[in-house]
């Protein structure tokens, strides 16, 4: 489109070195006036395909394989999309390397609304950080639609763990980091990360243990092999249920409705400790502004829905606040994370990937 409008402009200038007599000049005139007729069609070209977007399926990449939290929040919202954009929107798992692979896809497809991301705090901003050679900047690359869903985390600890509070934790930790350990999913994992963000807000020093996945993890916590991991709230309904294991904090201002009787951080002396594990809808750059607009809305109207609401409040999903679920909310929401993240990770000693 701007090669195009560049030849307009070109024809234009040419158009108007014409005019030496005034045959020349009618004849300039006449050319002009259709060159304009021509640009102002060009023009048209986008808000015409913004008007009739969607024409066709959409496509929802998710960096994760199916099944896990990401993947069944993603279905969930998908669902609700498709329904306001009366059009399918089909979930496709392209999983590897930490989310990044799924990403690089996503920022390869063409910037036409057709292909969305969906991604987490992890996938998105810490990634940023953890991985050297990126094909790809999250920033450059990609325009933020939505803040789709925020995943409260808890802090679960093996049931014989000498501490009943999380000042007794704080305390016991600092006295004996050394000799404790937590387990992660892995590096950049939701777990992983929210170790590191504990580490720092208690002012501890308790190295990680790194598994395959979030279930092996909890699985040697409730076996007493290691003292603590961070979980989605959804996760550790279950695992608190067995009584191999305690929840011994939720780790944002508030409690969550699906774990009434685990205490929040904003009950503590630690009030700031807040870490949740936020998810976003993005589009590679360069989509249309009504295109995004359209998505906006339509992701917005989605989540307003009391089915979509329900099935939040079944899985322990918050939903995001008004100023995340905008374009320019959740676009700074990107921005910070990508900072903070980058601050933390250093702070902890983390270094990229092949570093």
């Amino acid at each position: 489109m701007i090669d195009t409008m560049g030849n307009v402009k070109n024809a234009l200038r040419r158009a108007l070195g014409l005019g030496r007599g005034r045959a020349a000049r009618d004849r300039a005139a006449l050319g002009l006036a259709a060159l304009g007729l021509a640009a102002l069609g060009l023009a048209a070209v986008p808000a015409a395909q913004a008007q009739d977007y969607p024409a066709r399926p959409v496509t929802l990449l998710v960096p994760f394989t199916g099944g896990g939290a990401t993947d069944v929040l993603a279905r969930a919202v998908a669902e609700g999309l498709a329904k306001e954009l009366k059009q399918p929107v089909i979930v496709e798992n392209v999983p590897g390397a930490g989310g990044s692979v799924g990403q690089a896809r996503a920022a390869r497809s063409p910037a036409d609304g057709y292909t969305l991301l969906l991604g987490n705090v992890g996938t998105l901003a810490a990634n940023a950080s953890l991985y050297r050679n990126l094909s790809y900047d999250i920033l450059a690359d990609f325009t933020a639609l939505a803040s789709v869903g925020d995943a409260p985390q808890v802090l679960s600890i093996r049931a014989d763990f000498p501490a009943r509070t999380l000042e007794e934790f704080a305390d016991y930790a600092r006295q004996n980091g050394e000799r404790m350990n937590s387990g992660t999913a892995g590096v950049g994992s939701g777990s992983f990360l929210g170790g590191v963000v504990l580490n720092e807000a208690l002012g501890i020093k308790v190295p990680p243990v790194h598994y395959r996945g979030a279930a092996q993890t909890i699985a040697d916590v409730m076996a007493g092999h290691i003292d603590y991991t961070i979980e989605s709230s959804s996760t550790a309904v279950g695992s608190i249920a067995s009584g191999k294991v305690r929840g011994l904090v939720v780790l944002r201002p508030e409690r969550v409705a699906v774990l009434p009787d685990v205490p929040a951080a904003g009950e503590t002396r630690y009030p700031g400790l807040h870490y949740d594990i936020w998810n976003m809808m993005l589009v590679p750059k360069g989509v249309p502004e009504p295109v995004l607009e359209k998505l906006n809305a339509a992701i917005n109207r989605a989540l307003a829905t009391p089915a979509l609401r329900q099935r939040y409040e079944q899985m322990g999903v918050a939903l995001p606040s008004q100023e995340h679920r905008s374009l320019a909310g959740s676009a700074e929401l990107l921005r910070s994370e990508v900072a903070r993240w980058k601050t933390l990770l250093e702070q902890a000693g983390v270094k990229p990937d092949g570093a």
